[in-house]
């Protein structure tokens, strides 16, 4: 299987932003960076959501192109109706997590730096 280049790249973002807040001593430097981080995951949780809604109508759609490999004893459509559901889930998860940024979000614009 290969990547696709665009997942790949978003995949690198990610794993570049959780390297860079894994140090607890300076990985949030400000308020500002909180708030930053927190609407920028907010959007990459919406667009994630979207992905998996694509990913999962694409199935759909070539549910009649798959064949099964040897040993699957389901036909190929009901694998890949287990896939689109399996995607599907994610993408409940996916809304879940926008959801719940979008209220921690909302939480730290009523926050400001003690000074």
């Amino acid at each position: 299987m290969t990547d696709h280049p665009a997942a790949a790249a978003a995949a690198a973002l990610i794993r570049d932003l959780a390297e860079a807040t894994s140090d607890a001593r300076d990985a949030y430097a400000s308020h500002a960076d909180i708030a930053s981080v927190t609407g920028s995951l907010l959007a990459l949780s919406q667009h994630l959501e979207d992905v998996l809604d694509h990913l999962a109508r694409h199935i759909d759609r070539h549910d009649d192109d798959w064949t099964t490999t040897d040993g699957e004893r389901r036909l190929p459509r009901q694998v890949a109706r287990d896939a689109s559901n399996q995607i599907r889930s994610a993408q409940a998860d996916a809304h879940n997590m926008a959801r719940a940024l979008a209220r921690s979000a909302e939480a730290l614009g009523h926050l400001k730096p003690a000074t």
